[in-house]
């Protein structure tokens, strides 16, 4: 009889030792698969694989090294994406310069073959004072503009914009302006800040 209860003890401790070997690899298995549901898409499958046969601790810290080697991967990424990036911005700036520079110079080859320039409508007190009165016949007119009509001092130029007046021009400091006396606004119709067109006349 206790021979007999010694083999069922045997066995029942045999199949108690089974059954935790299962549980536990059955807790493997379930811990295997929490954590690359958690690190899927962060950490390869293989790399996964091996640390989640490693103890507990011992995983955690790998985990952590590896998260961190990559994250100082993914910076020098980011930095030699952020620098190639950086160069096309100054390549892209340097085009849009030299493409504005073309296009400075291509109006002023259009203006130097119609005899024609662009002029912005502007207001001066010294102009106000001296020529804005009805029947006034005087225009300043922007140096650079006048060095492009090849007009001096004295001559007449055409001013243009629904209809057309006759002035005389007088050089005038600042680029691309030009002043002319109220009545010749209202004739064509423009306000202050308008474009025209100028020529020799």
């Amino acid at each position: 009889m206790d021979e007999e209860c010694q083999k069922l003890l045997a066995e029942k401790e045999e199949t108690i030792r089974d059954l935790q070997e299962k549980i536990k690899e059955l807790e493997m298995k379930l811990k295997a698969y929490e954590i690359r549901d958690v690190y899927r898409g962060i950490i390869p499958d293989d790399v996964l694989e091996k640390l989640v046969k490693l103890p507990p601790d011992q995983m955690v810290i790998e985990i952590g090294k590896y998260l961190r080697e990559k994250a100082a991967g993914m910076e020098s990424e980011v930095k030699e994406r952020n620098d190639k990036i950086s160069k096309l911005k100054e390549g892209i700036s340097e085009v849009a310069s030299l493409t504005k520079d073309a296009e400075v110079e291509a109006t002023k080859a259009v203006e130097l073959i119609t005899g024609t320039v662009k002029a912005k409508v502007g207001v001066d007190l010294n102009f106000a004072q001296k020529y804005d009165f009805e029947g006034s016949d005087i225009a300043f007119l922007g140096e650079d503009l006048m060095e492009t009509l090849k007009v001096e001092e004295g001559n007449y130029v055409t001013v243009r914009k629904n209809g057309s007046v006759n002035l005389r021009v007088m050089s005038y400091s600042k680029k691309g302006f030009v002043i002319v006396p109220t009545w010749v606004r209202e004739k064509l119709g423009v306000k202050i800040n308008d474009f025209v067109e100028v020529s020799r006349k």
